[in-house]
C-alpha cells in the first residue's frame, strides 16, 4: 500500500525567484500566494524586502519569463508585488500532475528555493521531480514517510522544527551517525556518564580521540536544528 510522505525539496532554475535574487543578495523575495492562471500566464503574489528593492523590481520586469510586474504596496524597505509569468516557469503543473502539494511557502536563500512538500506516495514524489527535470535543478533534502497510526499533522511537523532536524541529520556521515548512535545506546550523555569515549572508540575500532572528533562533528551539525526546535516549543 502506498505510504504518504513529507519531503523537503531544494531547487533553482531560470525564474524570477532564483535568477534575479542572485544579483541582489541583500534583497529577499518571499512567495505569498498564487492568484490564478489565464491562458499561458500565471499570477503570483510576493513580498520583496531589502535596501535594493526598487532595482530588484526593475530587474524582475526585464526578466524573460515575466509578462508583467505590478506593485500592490510600496514601503520604504519592502513592497508587495504581483508577477505575471509563463505558466511553464512555475511548479504549478508539476504539483497538479503529480497530486503533490506544498505545505509551506517556498523560501529563497543563497540561490536556492526551499519548500516542504506533501506527496501521497513515493511514486507521486518521483512524478513531481520528473515533471521539473527539464527546467529545474531539484533535489530532495529529506523525506519522512507517515505511519498509518501517526497522528501528527504534516503542518505540525514543519512548525515543530522536525523537518529541519531531519535535514540536519541527513548531513551526518555514516561514521558520525554510528558514533552518535553508540553514544546514545551506551549512555554516554547520562549524568554521570555510564561509558567513555575510549569504549565507544573500541566498539568502532578507532582511537578515543577519533571517536571524540566524530561526536563533535555530529553534534555541530545537529545542534542548530535542536536549538530551532527548542525555540519553536517556547
Amino acid at each position: 500500500m502506498a505510504r504518504p510522505l513529507i519531503a523537503t525539496i531544494e531547487y533553482n532554475h531560470d525564474c524570477i525567484c532564483s535568477d534575479v535574487p542572485e544579483r541582489y543578495p541583500d534583497t529577499s523575495i518571499r512567495y505569498l500566494a498564487e492568484l490564478g492562471e489565464q491562458g499561458r500566464a500565471i499570477s503570483h503574489f510576493f513580498n520583496i524586502s531589502g535596501p535594493e528593492a526598487p532595482r530588484f523590481i526593475k530587474s524582475l520586469r526585464m526578466h524573460p519569463t515575466a509578462f508583467d510586474v505590478r506593485i500592490v504596496r510600496r514601503g520604504r524597505d519592502s513592497s508587495e508585488i504581483i508577477t505575471v509569468t509563463k505558466n511553464d516557469a512555475s511548479t504549478k503543473y508539476a504539483l497538479k500532475s503529480s497530486g503533490c502539494a506544498f505545505l509551506s511557502n517556498p523560501v529563497y536563500s543563497g540561490g536556492i528555493e526551499k519548500a516542504h512538500l506533501f506527496a501521497p506516495s513515493f511514486d507521486s514524489l518521483k512524478s513531481f521531480l520528473d515533471s521539473l527535470k527539464n527546467s529545474y535543478n531539484v533535489k530532495v533534502a529529506s523525506k519522512h514517510f507517515l505511519k498509518e497510526d501517526e497522528r501528527v499533522r504534516p503542518d505540525s511537523l514543519i512548525k515543530s522544527g522536525f523537518m529541519e532536524f531531519v535535514s540536519a541529520a541527513d548531513l551526518l556521515t555514516k561514521r558520525q551517525a554510528e558514533a552518535l548512535r553508540l553514544a546514545g545506546t551506551m549512555n554516554y550523555y547520562d549524568i554521570p556518564k555510564h561509558t567513555s569515549l575510549e569504549k565507544i572508540g573500541r566498539q568502532m575500532g578507532i582511537s578515543e580521540a577519533a571517536a571524540g572528533e566524530l561526536l563533535r562533528k555530529a553534534e555541530r551539525k545537529l545542534m542548530p536544528a535542536i536549538a530551532k526546535i527548542i525555540e519553536l516549543q517556547n
